[in-house]
Parts: C-alpha cells; structure tokens; sequence
C-alpha cells in the first residue's frame, strides 16, 4: 500500500533564536521593514523561522502557512497536491455574531446549540477549516467562508462541504489553547497520514483530533 506523507510542523516562540534576515525569500525581505509593532514582529520571526526549516526538510513540497498569537503551523504536502491551514488561538469571542458572517444557517444553529467552552472550541473548528479550505482551493475571503464547511447528514454525523473533487480535512486542539485544521487534495491512489513535527527549538503540545473528514465528489 502507497502510504503518501502530510507532514503538518508546529513553532512557538523558541522559532525567534533562528530567526535570520537573510533567509528571507526576495518577497519577505520586501515585507519584512513594514512591521510595526511588537506582536507583528515575534509573529513574523516564528513564521519564517519554520517557513525556512520546511523549505530546508522538503524543499519542493506544496506548503501553506498559518500564523497567530507568536505562534505558527505550516503544511507540507508533495507536489502537486492542493494544501491548505490554518491556526487559531482560543479566546473569548462573540461567536455567534461572527458566525453570522461565515457560517451556513446550519453552523450557526449548531454553534447556538452549545454554551461555554464546547462552543467556542466549535466555532474555532469551523473558521479553521474554512480558511483551510480558502487557501487550499484558491477561494475568496472573506466571501466563501460560508460555502465551505460541515453539513449536518441527518444521522447524527456531519460531513464535510468542499469545493468539487476529492478532498479530506482534518483539525486538532494542540494543547489548551490551539486549534488547527488542514484542508487537502492529493492525487487519486494511496493513502494519506497526516504526521505533526515540531519545529527547531519549539515543543509540539499535546495532541486531540477533533475531526477527520473525506469527501467523495468527482471533479
């Protein structure tokens, strides 16, 4: 059995010991003066540290990163694929207003549904995904969020809501505080295991799977 590498690799703040100007692609060297504030800075320095390790590991893969909070996550898939993700810090937030301007009918009635914590950890589930789903198949932000998803099946399950083709999608809680989600099309054959890998100097927290998802559509 072909077995067909994700590799999904996570950075904290030990990123900014490794952090070097002159690893910087033409384009960031570009962006980078326009940085501000503080926040900005330690955002910018953790991303490209591990943008700069992927590229190191796998340098021809696909790849999509994901920043917030000093903290970041990259996806690495081979070439060819489709590859989203996304990642979040958990905060206190007016999610159902939020969801309002993201969210299906459906979502929102789901999100309405739950209180507290089990509501906040779902709402961070779903913008996840749909920003996955935003860079993996090229779609328009804000105004696709809510064309891509999960639809409730009527047997208790839900199912993913993705552009046409084969595609699966996963998200995690990392620790206390993260979510994560990874949005994918790969070519037909073989089978996919995501692996999570810390960056240099970071330490990956602990793992929950919150949802594996796989669609059956044809292009």
């Amino acid at each position: 059995m072909d077995v067909q590498e994700l590799l999904i690799w996570w950075a904290d703040k030990g990123a900014t010991k490794g952090y070097r100007n002159q690893d910087l692609s033409a384009e960031d060297a570009l962006r980078a003066p326009a940085l501000r504030s503080s926040k900005a800075q330690v955002d910018w320095r953790v991303s490209r540290t591990l943008l700069q390790d992927v590229r190191q590991a796998v340098p021809l893969a696909a790849m999509s990163l994901s920043h917030s909070g000093g903290h970041a996550v990259c996806a690495s898939a081979p070439q060819g694929w489709e590859v989203g993700a996304d990642l979040e810090r958990i905060r206190p937030r007016d999610v159902l207003r939020l969801a309002e301007w993201v969210c299906t009918p459906a979502e929102q009635e789901a999100l309405a549904g739950l209180e507290g914590a089990a509501q906040q950890e779902r709402f961070y589930l779903l913008w996840t995904l749909k920003e996955a789903f935003i860079k993996a198949a090229g779609l328009d932000f804000p105004a696709d969020m809510a064309s891509v998803g999960l639809a409730f099946d009527g047997k208790a399950q839900w199912r993913l809501r993705a552009p046409p083709g084969h595609w699966r999608a996963c998200s995690w809680r990392l620790g206390e505080d993260w979510i994560a989600s990874v949005a994918w099309r790969a070519p037909a054959g073989g089978v996919v295991r995501p692996q999570w890998r810390g960056g240099a100097a970071c330490v990956l927290p602990t793992l929950a799977i919150l949802g594996d998802w796989a669609t059956t559509g044809q292009d």
